[in-house]
């Protein structure tokens, strides 16, 4: 990464349209304790200041009667002085933020919490992502429970919206507000609980301010989300919910899915899963085929190599048969002009002939006797007779 080499007024200038053309910033409402108060030329020069941080204003033509101390709340916009390389906040209203000894009181209620660790993050729990039914500790007059309701309806038409009325501000606010928590924690059906109520003074605010309703939006067993005030104000519930938004409509924003968007991106899902099926299919479609037709190619080719080497080996196997068969041929007439020689009736055909006497064959005439009837055989016949007379 090549580096990037400025002048002090290119960067301060750079800064200065970074400044400035930031839309949120044109109009914004800080609030804090006035020190180093100056006025010079129908000028005030001072600064606020809150635990950890300060902040240099400038207004104009003063019209507001402040003096160090004061808690009060500016409203302008951040300007960046590009010669000077200082950030100033240029003033165009200033009003007073709460009575001090009630804002005193609040700071060090919020001072005490802190350090017990109620606005530790590590307690605070998640948002479902799919909750159904929306618990909400309000007013059930004005325009909160309507903007809640609104919201909710456009984002997802089948949210359950389950109001706990509550009085916002004045005696009784307090208790009402956590009773309202601890009941809506007893509902199974509750998913998440929204704290909310409209504008106001910081007066008008002390309900959410104070020792109880923060401890019992600590205690939750369900998440909270806090809408109190305006988008400048600060609240003890706010600290101690789970999640801080500037207004109830964002809290209905961030409570309820956008049941629109889900069946979009679920549908954009299957499709998704649809083509990625069909194309394993297509793929395994041509794979096979692939596969098949190899199979079909060296069964082939086997099938190809077998046939002849069936079509040698029946060769092969002729020939030597027929080898076998003529040699065999061969010894077969040699032994039959072997036996042909041995045979009983060649010695006939040669004029001599064999004689019996039943089915004893006659070989000494001591066999015989006159009287007896013999069978003599010829080459072409026998001739049976009687002995008349026998000699030697």
């Amino acid at each position: 990464m090549q580096d990037i080499k400025l002048t002090v007024s290119q960067l301060n200038t750079y800064l200065k349209n970074i400044i400035d053309a930031e839309v949120l910033l044109s109009n914004v409402s800080v609030y804090g304790e006035v020190t180093n108060y100056k006025l010079s030329h129908n000028n005030a020069y001072f600064e606020i200041k809150d635990e950890s941080a300060q902040l240099s204003c400038i207004e104009f033509g003063a019209q507001s009667d402040i003096k160090n101390g004061d808690y009060i709340v500016v409203t302008g916009r951040p300007n960046y002085h590009v010669k000077l390389g200082r950030l100033s906040f240029v003033v165009n209203h200033i009003e007073p933020y709460g009575i001090g000894a009630l804002y005193q009181k609040f700071l060090e209620l919020k001072d005490k919490l802190e350090k017990e660790g109620l606005f530790d993050e590590k307690f605070k729990q998640p948002l479902p992502k799919y909750a159904k039914t929306i618990g909400v500790v309000s007013s059930e007059t004005g325009a909160v429970i309507h903007d809640i309701i609104n919201v909710a309806r456009k984002n997802n038409p089948f949210t359950n919206i389950l109001l706990y009325p509550v009085k916002v501000q004045g005696e009784g606010a307090t208790e009402e507000i956590v009773k309202g928590i601890k009941y809506l924690n007893t509902l199974p059906v509750v998913d998440v609980i929204i704290v909310a109520r409209g504008g106001g003074s910081f007066e008008d605010l002390a309900p959410f301010n104070t020792e109880e309703v923060a401890r019992a939006v600590f205690e939750s067993e369900k998440p909270i989300v806090s809408a109190i005030g305006h988008e400048t104000d600060f609240s003890l519930c706010d600290f101690a919910s789970d999640l801080r938004v500037p207004t109830p409509s964002v809290a209905s924003e961030v409570c309820v899915f956008n049941y629109y968007d889900e069946v979009a991106r679920i549908n954009e899902l299957m499709d998704s899963v649809e083509y990625k099926v069909e194309n394993i299919i297509s793929k395994d479609k041509n794979q096979m085929v692939s596969t098949l037709n190899n199979i079909y190619n060296r069964t082939t080719n086997i099938m190809s190599e077998c046939k002849l080497k069936i079509t040698n080996l029946a060769n092969a196997n002729y020939v030597r048969i027929k080898e076998l068969y003529n040699s065999q041929d061969k010894r077969l007439l040699a032994l039959s002009t072997a036996i042909e020689k041995l045979n009983p009736l060649a010695v006939l055909r040669a004029g001599y002939s064999k004689t019996y006497i039943g089915e004893k064959s006659l070989k000494t005439i001591k066999d015989a006797r006159v009287g007896d009837t013999v069978i003599t055989y010829l080459d072409d016949g026998k001739i049976e007779s009687n002995i008349t007379k026998i000699g030697e």
